[in-house]
């Protein structure tokens, strides 16, 4: 939870210097209507889906304003703002921040990713050939939920040892499983002889 912060007085060069036009963009908020005053499935859809899009745009203008004040602040004023002041941890600000700082390095497609931060940062982690096969395979996409990318990355980084590895045990595991049956199968063999 967020501390509340104590006032200081702030100096005229401070007032100037944030009233000045910023490189790093506003989110842009919505006039949200009544729930209460939404009657048919178009209205709710309509209200939600701008929601939604605000709340994407958001967590790209929080990533660009960590990535900024990462710059302008001291190490020890950023870290103490993350620490105490934000309402998520420093591990969400990480993510956040590399996620604009991809989107802005046009690394990936902001037209084309997801609704989500912790999908995109997934993405992020993606190495250039793994993203670009990514992108091949349509997995870059509105759509695409964080168990797919994370599902791909497993894919394609699974090793050839590794898989054969575990097919080698799967086959050790199904041999002792044929002998046991065998071995089963003898002994009742053997019983209904006894009985005849």
């Amino acid at each position: 939870m967020a501390r509340k912060l104590t006032p200081r007085i702030v100096t005229a060069d401070e007032v100037s210097e944030m009233l000045a036009p910023s490189a790093v963009p506003a989110p842009r908020l919505t006039r949200r209507p009544e729930p209460g005053k939404l009657r048919t499935r178009a209205n709710f859809a309509d209200a939600i889906l701008r929601l939604w899009t605000e709340a994407e745009e958001n967590f790209l203008a929080i990533g660009r304003y960590l990535n900024h004040a990462k710059t302008v602040l001291d190490h020890g004023d950023f870290m103490g703002m993350v620490e105490r002041d934000l309402p998520f941890r420093y591990s969400t600000a990480n993510r956040l921040m590399k996620v604009a700082a991809a989107i802005d390095a046009g690394e990936l497609p902001a037209d084309r990713l997801p609704p989500s931060y912790a999908t995109v940062y997934e993405m992020v982690l993606l190495n250039p050939d793994e993203r670009e096969q990514a992108q091949a395979q349509g997995l870059i996409s509105p759509a695409t939920r964080r168990q797919d990318v994370i599902d791909f990355k497993k894919r394609l980084r699974a090793s050839p040892a590794t898989e054969e590895e575990s097919d080698r045990r799967e086959l050790a595991r199904l041999e002792a499983e044929r002998a046991r049956i065998d071995a089963r199968i003898m002994a009742l063999k053997a019983k209904l002889s006894a009985r005849r």
